[in-house]
């Protein structure tokens, strides 16, 4: 199923993602459970950071990047990780709630990564769907409470932009036609794991760009 097929093809509580462009789900909205989030937050610690400054799709950051599913060519595993994450992330219970917002009872982890921000760095202004296409939602789970700045900005073309400053624990969904940010961090850490959805598993319907690293 194409994004353009999404929006015809969507139950109504899907539609809401479609109309809002970005939904937030508090800690008790969402399925993990305890001992869930405190493994995934323990995966991101063993992880190694690349400092990433410029996007695939030339949009500038400053965003430490750790990838464990990327799709430049088609889906495929980048970390030893790798597996434990999509354990947690595409459980049946997971699934089930992405159904919720996609329409879609089968979906492809195309892209997976932990950001990491420290205070000056931000993510530059972009859409997920000119990475790919075929991203329908990206789905964001947050693990700190205590940081200033670093909010998520949506601009959305009929309802404007919004700001988000997520808690600790809670889960971010963005429908991938809409572009936003990520203001700069002022203090704190912002950690999160971002993971992108489709319905299409299969070859990247176009080449993009390498991430940029600083020296």
């Amino acid at each position: 199923m194409m994004p353009s097929e999404f929006h015809q093809s969507v139950s109504e509580p899907a539609r809401l993602l479609v109309e809002k462009g970005t939904l937030l789900y508090a800690q008790h909205q969402a399925p993990l459970d305890e001992s869930e989030w405190r493994a995934l937050e323990h995966l991101l610690e063993q992880v190694d950071y690349d400092h990433v400054i410029a996007g695939d799709s030339s949009e500038s950051h400053s965003v430490h990047v750790a990838r464990f599913v990327n799709d430049v060519k088609r889906p495929e595993s980048l970390h030893a990780l790798t597996d434990e994450v999509k354990r947690i992330v595409m459980s049946e219970k997971m699934l089930r709630f992405y159904s919720h917002f996609t329409g879609a009872d089968v979906l492809c982890l195309r892209r997976c990564q932990a950001n990491l921000l420290l205070p000056g760095d931000y993510i530059g202004l972009h859409k997920d769907q000119d990475s790919n296409p075929d991203y329908i939602a990206t789905v964001v789970f947050h693990f700190d409470d205590v940081y200033e700045g670093g909010d998520f900005v949506t601009h959305h073309p009929e309802l404007g932009s919004k700001h988000y400053h997520p808690a600790g624990r809670s889960v971010l969904v963005n429908n991938c036609e809409i572009p936003h940010e990520v203001t700069p961090l002022v203090q704190g850490k912002r950690r999160t794991l971002a993971c992108f959805l489709s319905t299409e598993f299969g070859d990247s319907p176009s080449p993009r760009k390498a991430f940029k690293l600083s020296n």
